[in-house]
């Protein structure tokens, strides 16, 4: 048994009573915390340690929960700014995505995981792993590099049709038998491995025009296979406004309506989005408690709207919180993305206490692991919970003075304020170093390998304004 000691922190714990406990201590043995309390009263009962971290004044935070992250689009940052979301899709991000192969999805996933830990995101989804990136690959890079993540691989069965209408880039389709038997595999392989750290999901295509890759029937089919196996569901969901005459022309229902109808609805089950749901399906999410990922910053990029995250959380809905991808957020900064999730709620009910400090630090952490299933495990500083910690430097120009931790962490944060990482009991940052990758050979690699798919897709990005 190792044992590791975090002394001298501001323990923000998100427990049950939201305590916070200035002069701290935080025992961790293994991959498990023990103890959590005052330093002064640990300090004899805990006498020596395999390890101890000097915290120096900083705050303890449970590690943040990203509900929905694309990693192979961490590699794209740039690449489609100021766009609505068809030529977004269709002109840039499918056509691109659909010429990687496994070694450029590896980089863009480490790329991704390099920023996620040095911003201080412990845990991830990632809602679309196609076949073209390898899963296996991509399983052995998220286990070496320490973090934990929910990989959602790609199912799909109307392939052809969404070869007929051909806006969906060839590489980006999968068949049917093949979508279900890769995800079949790695469930079996992957799902409860690294100790626990990766966990295996469904992750049907989107229910939207102009290429509808999945049936109703398969949706249905998909909901039981994830209840046989006992997985997750992830699916983005009425996204975008165009999606309301969609489903009202196709399914004649509202779009949590066609979702409950098909039979993925549940515990298990994370909807990405959601900006046009009503009120009325606020209450069939309730009853279902169905989970939503809610992606602020990419959703204002994109204009594609605002989902009534107040008024769901009034109803009992857990709403997580997600930075979508590196481009059509261009970060996966989720200190940045709670202050956006705030502001947003703000202005646009008119209301400046629609959703606090407290709520996005909530949806950031205790109620991204109920997103994801984990709340027994993670989400807070908890003893018999896992040791995924976070230390943050408060001591920093734009963070002082410091009158209220939590309103300073997410009005005034940013994610390079994370010094120290700690995941399954593991450090894997310490003093801004990660220590499970190299940083310039990624940095290097990614750079070299996005320019080299811009060349081979054709594509071109490019500044607007004129560069001598």
């Amino acid at each position: 048994m190792t044992t590791l000691i975090i002394n001298d922190v501001t323990a923000v714990t998100i427990d049950p009573s939201r305590r916070i406990i200035t002069d701290a201590s935080i025992v961790i043995e293994d991959d498990t915390i023990v103890a959590i309390g005052k330093s002064e009263a640990l300090a004899s009962k805990y006498p020596q340690a395999d390890r101890i971290i000097e915290g120096h004044g900083k705050i303890a935070l449970p590690g943040l929960i990203d509900a929905h992250a694309h990693s192979p689009q961490a590699m794209l940052r740039g690449v489609a700014d100021d766009l609505p979301w068809r030529p977004y899709l269709e002109d840039y991000i499918w056509p691109l995505q659909g010429s990687y192969d496994a070694d450029d999805a590896d980089i863009s996933l480490q790329l991704c995981i390099l920023e996620m830990i040095t911003t201080g995101t412990t845990c991830y989804v990632d809602p679309l792993v196609h076949s073209r990136y390898d899963f296996d690959r991509q399983a052995a890079t998220i286990e070496r590099m320490g973090i934990r993540a929910v990989m959602a691989k790609s199912v799909m069965d109307q392939t052809a049709l969404a070869q007929q209408v051909g806006v969906i880039d060839e590489g980006m389709l999968e068949t049917e038998e093949k979508s279900l038997a890769e995800a079949a595999v790695a469930i079996d392989k992957w799902h409860g491995a690294a100790n626990g750290r990766i966990q295996v999901w469904y992750g049907p295509r989107v229910p939207r025009e102009p290429a509808t890759a999945c049936s109703p029937e398969f949706y249905t089919k998909v909901a039981a296979l994830a209840q046989e196996k006992g997985v997750g569901i992830t699916v983005h969901l009425a996204g975008e406004k165009e999606d309301l005459p969609f489903f009202r022309r196709e399914y004649d229902a509202l779009p949590v309506e066609f979702i409950e109808r098909v039979g993925m609805v549940g515990p298990n089950v994370l909807l990405a989005m959601c900006c046009w749901v009503s009120e009325e399906e606020i209450e069939i999410l309730k009853r279902t408690d169905t989970k939503v990922a809610h992606c602020p910053s990419a959703n204002m990029k994109m204009a594609s709207g605002v989902a009534k995250v107040r008024e769901m959380r009034a109803a009992g809905v857990t709403v997580g919180l997600g930075c979508d991808s590196g481009a059509n957020n261009n970060c996966y900064d989720m200190i940045r993305e709670m202050k956006a999730a705030s502001l947003l709620q703000n202005i646009h009910t008119m209301d400046a206490e629609a959703l606090t400090a407290e709520d996005v630090l909530e949806m950031a952490t205790i109620e991204g692991a109920k997103a994801v299933g984990q709340a027994d495990t993670l989400g807070s500083l908890e003893v018999g919970k896992k040791a995924d910690v976070i230390l943050v430097n408060p001591r920093q120009p734009h963070a002082v003075p410091n009158f209220d931790i939590i309103s300073n962490l997410v009005y005034t944060g940013q994610g390079t304020d994370v010094e120290t990482v700690i995941i399954d009991g593991q450090i894997v940052m310490q003093d801004r170093q990660l220590l499970t990758g190299d940083r310039e050979a990624i940095l290097t690699e990614a750079e070299e390998r996005g320019q080299n798919l811009l060349e081979r897709t054709g594509i071109r990005v490019a500044s607007s304004w004129p560069i001598e």
